[in-house]
């Protein structure tokens, strides 16, 4: 897709600093970095959320996500990672092309992703879980 970004960037239109390749995903640096060392991986396929990617090309991106990981460690010696995505607008994603964060952590005292949700009540939680199950 001409207009996407991600897409620009995996056709060598958008320059980018590529960190990692495969015939599946492409990782780069992200250009409004959260943490040093912030790296996006994104399937080669345009898809806008993980809903919308093909099942192969799951197992495709999460290989990369991982050796990415790798790389990150290796690199920079963090202290820890956040890996994560944003799923559609509401949920903050700005690029409506599915993209995995790796950001490392240097200090410890992270409150991981929990922080983001507002809570819930525990009491909903056996009919909760009945109503995923049936879905």
């Amino acid at each position: 897709m001409d207009d996407c970004i991600f897409c620009r960037i995996i056709a060598g239109k958008v320059a980018a600093e590529i960190v990692h390749e495969t015939p599946g995903a492409v990782a780069f640096l992200d250009v409004l970095p959260a943490a040093r060392g912030h790296v996006l991986v994104v399937p080669r396929i345009h898809a806008p959320t993980l809903l919308d990617l093909d099942d192969r090309a799951v197992g495709e991106l999460f290989q990369a996500v991982k050796a990415v990981q790798r790389k990150v460690r290796d690199a920079l010696s963090p202290m820890g990672m956040n890996v994560g995505w944003n799923h559609g607008r509401p949920a903050g994603q700005h690029v409506l092309h599915l993209h995995v964060h790796v950001l490392p952590r240097f200090e410890d005292g992270g409150r991981g992703i929990q922080v983001m949700g507002t809570g819930a009540d525990r009491s909903e939680i056996p009919a909760l879980a009945a109503a995923i199950r049936a879905g």
